[in-house]
């Protein structure tokens, strides 16, 4: 037995816009269940899988009770230039919450809420 191809799932209101955002950020689509009103779809960047999924389904087929506001997670990003990451965010439809900002002197990181208020920090190492 082996694990393999972790995911993380955000709880969207629309999986369809949602994958727009994170197609502006680099990711690219892997898996839609439905061409017209998709409840799931995936994205990867660089090795890191994201599921992006409509609540309702989750609730009702697998019994889960999804959290749809506040920080239910945080997901990170590095990028080799923080302040134009937070730009394309925030171009995308994305919600400046922090501008870039240095943190420990070795990094610089700027944080922005998507379409459905998680929360995505973006972070360059620098000095």
């Amino acid at each position: 037995m082996e694990f393999f191809e972790p995911q993380v799932i955000l709880f969207v209101e629309d999986c369809e816009r949602a994958a727009g955002f994170y197609a502006r950020l680099g990711f690219v689509e892997t898996f839609r269940s439905d061409d017209e009103a998709p409840i799931k779809v995936e994205m990867a960047l660089g090795g890191f899988m994201l599921g992006l999924a409509h609540p309702e389904p989750a609730a009702q087929s697998h019994g889960l009770e999804p959290v749809t506001e506040g920080d239910r997670v945080c997901l990170t990003l590095w990028t080799d230039d923080v302040e134009s990451a937070f730009d394309r965010a925030v171009e995308a439809g994305g919600r400046a919450r922090r501008e870039p900002h240095r943190f420990r002197d070795v990094l610089q990181v700027a944080f922005v809420n998507d379409l459905d208020g998680h929360p995505i920090q973006l972070v360059e190492r620098v000095g």
